[in-house]
């Protein structure tokens, strides 16, 4: 792999798909984390149709998360005292999703 310097960590996209009034929406991100927590938010604001979590590229065998995988991280971060922060509602939704 010439030109890269550390082929072993290059950044993989990932996308969180959801069904809204017919329509399926997918946001892409820079990372498995931020599409995990942006996903979380989406679920926290009632978007649970068809609510989806995995890779741009690579095997989506194993790596994609549905809505009961969301869920069971939602339910783990809002029972940890830590996760309970409320939000700035200053900014727009989408600001509010990706920080």
């Amino acid at each position: 792999m010439i030109g890269m310097k550390n082929p072993t960590r290059a950044a993989v996209a990932w996308y969180v798909s959801y069904r809204t009034g017919g329509t399926t929406i997918m946001h892409i991100l820079k990372g498995k984390e931020l599409a995990i927590d942006v996903a979380c938010r989406f679920f926290d604001r009632g978007y649970h149709d068809s609510l989806e979590v995995g890779p741009m590229l690579g095997s989506r065998e194993g790596n994609v998360l549905d809505e009961g995988d969301i869920r069971q991280i939602q339910e783990a971060r809002t029972s940890s005292p830590t996760a309970m922060a409320k939000p700035n509602r200053r900014h727009s939704f989408w600001e509010a999703l990706v920080g």
